[in-house]
C-alpha cells in the first residue's frame, strides 16, 4: 500500500466516523442524507456511498418509510463488549444496584469524554426519573449538572479552565450557569468533596455525586444519586454522600490506570 492510499483510506475513516457521529446526535429521530450532508460538508455522492458502507456492515440503519439513518444493532454488540472487563462500568455494577436498593433512588455512573461527562450506566428507582443526560449514553458538556461538576471540579486548574473555555457556548443555554456562578460551584465541589444540585437545572429533580479518583489516572468519572428534590435535607445528604463515598473508596483502589479505557477519550 503506497503513502497515498494509506492517506486516502484515513480520509475514509474519518468521514465514517463523523458520520457515525452525527447519526447518534440526531437521536432515535434518525437523520436524512440531506441532514448528513449539510452537517459533514461532504458531496452527497461521497455520503451516499460511505452510508451505505456503514449499512451494510450494520453500523446504521436505514428506515425505508421516512429515508432516515439511525445507529445500527451491532453497535449494540460492540457496546456489550465494550462494557466486559476490566473498565468503569463492570466495576461500579454492583455498587449501582447496592445504591438503588439502600436509598431507592436513580444511581448513575458518568464517565469523562475529553469535554463532555457521559452517563455509561444507570440504575432507575420505580419512578421515572428526567435526568441531564436522558438515558445511558447521553451526555452533556463538563461544568452542567452534579456528575460532570464532580469530575471538572478536581482537574487541574489550567485543565478545568480550557475545558470551561471551549464549553461556555454550550453552558450559555443555561442562565443559571454564569461564569461565575459555575466557578463558585466548582469552588465549592473541591472543597467540600461532592457536587450537589438542589433543583435548579431541573425543577423538581435533585442530585449528588462524588469523583471516582483513579490512582495513576486521576479523576475518570462520578458516581452519584438523582432523586426528587422535596426529600433532600442535611440529613439525607449527608448519608447520601458517605454512601457514595465509601463505594467508590471500596472500588477505586481496584481499577488499573494502564485500562486503555479510562484514558481514550481523556
Amino acid at each position: 500500500m503506497n503513502e497515498n492510499s494509506g492517506k486516502n483510506g484515513v480520509q475514509l475513516l474519518d468521514r465514517a466516523v463523523m458520520l457515525l457521529d452525527l447519526v447518534s446526535d440526531a437521536g432515535s429521530e434518525g437523520a436524512t442524507l440531506k441532514a448528513l450532508c449539510e452537517l459533514s460538508g461532504l458531496n452527497k455522492v461521497t455520503c451516499h456511498r460511505i452510508l451505505n458502507s456503514l449499512v451494510e456492515h450494520q453500523l446504521l440503519q436505514k428506515v425505508q418509510s421516512d429515508k432516515c439513518y439511525r445507529l445500527g444493532t451491532k453497535l449494540l454488540v460492540f457496546g456489550a463488549k465494550a462494557a466486559r472487563g476490566p473498565g468503569l462500568r463492570r466495576q461500579f455494577q454492583p455498587a449501582l444496584e447496592r445504591l438503588r436498593q439502600q436509598t431507592g433512588e436513580t444511581a448513575m455512573l458518568m464517565a469523562r469524554d475529553r469535554d463532555d461527562s457521559v452517563c455509561i450506566d444507570r440504575y432507575d428507582s420505580e419512578y421515572q426519573m428526567q435526568t441531564l443526560t436522558g438515558s445511558v449514553g447521553g451526555a452533556v458538556p463538563l461544568g452542567l449538572g452534579p456528575g460532570s461538576l464532580a469530575i471538572l471540579a478536581f482537574l487541574e486548574e489550567d485543565q478545568q479552565q480550557a475545558i470551561l473555555a471551549r464549553n461556555r457556548a454550550r453552558l450559555d443555554s443555561w442562565p443559571q450557569l454564569t461564569a461565575e456562578n459555575l466557578q463558585l460551584k466548582l469552588d465549592q465541589t473541591r472543597q467540600q468533596g461532592f457536587a450537589i444540585d438542589p433543583g435548579e437545572l431541573i425543577p423538581g429533580i435533585a442530585g449528588i455525586a462524588v469523583p471516582i479518583d483513579v490512582s495513576g489516572a486521576g479523576v475518570v468519572g462520578s458516581l452519584g444519586l438523582t432523586f426528587l428534590s422535596p426529600r433532600l435535607n442535611p440529613e439525607v445528604q449527608q448519608h447520601y454522600v458517605a454512601l457514595l463515598q465509601e463505594e467508590v473508596a471500596a472500588i477505586a483502589p481496584l481499577i488499573s490506570p494502564l485500562d486503555t479505557r479510562l484514558r481514550a477519550s481523556l
